[in-house]
């Protein structure tokens, strides 16, 4: 392997590392998150949300740099970016670096399973959100009285139908 292939490996391992570190603070804030939503503290969520923009932003430039470095890569070694997968890159480089591939193979493999545990964490938040706002709806309409909506206010005829039956807060005769 040449010295500028050497080189590319070598910075294409650092923004594996680099990646791997930004998966890992947006695992933990993924989980702050969790705590913030449980604990109903908006300013939390709002920070954790800020937060995790910030993270993606920051791992979409380092992927646009991997992508980068892979595409040089490609030039190199004469083969369509398409195929320069990192674990071909690892295949590719164990013939000559084995220490190199296994530094690869190790870093891919976390990221792999950071990656993992970030998006089953983060689709937990989804469905806790989502099961918090549809308790909150089902709250709404029995407070409102709503819990059989009644979208026909006026009967066939014409004339005003009476809702009579239906849960209110306020008693009609205060």
């Amino acid at each position: 392997m040449s010295m500028k292939q050497q080189t590319l490996v070598q910075q294409l391992h650092q923004t594996l590392q680099k990646m791997l570190g930004h998966h890992r603070q947006l695992l933990d804030v993924v989980r702050e998150e969790r705590k913030a939503l449980v604990d109903a503290d908006l300013k939390r969520i709002q920070e954790m949300t800020y937060q995790k923009e910030a993270l993606v932003e920051s791992i979409r430039n380092l992927e646009a740099q991997r992508l980068k470095l892979s595409a040089e890569l490609a030039v190199i070694w004469k083969k369509p970016l398409h195929e320069l997968t990192i674990s071909n890159v690892i295949i590719a480089v164990q013939g000559t670096d084995q220490k190199m591939a296994e530094n690869l193979r190790g870093t891919y493999n976390a990221l792999i399973h950071i990656i993992g545990r970030t998006s089953d964490q983060n689709n937990d938040n989804k469905l806790l959100v989502e099961k918090s706002l549809e308790h909150i709806h089902q709250m709404k309409k029995n407070v409102l009285g709503e819990s059989v909506p009644h979208s026909d206010t006026y009967n066939p005829k014409g004339q005003r139908s009476n809702n009579g039956g239906s849960s209110r807060l306020l008693s009609q005769e205060a």
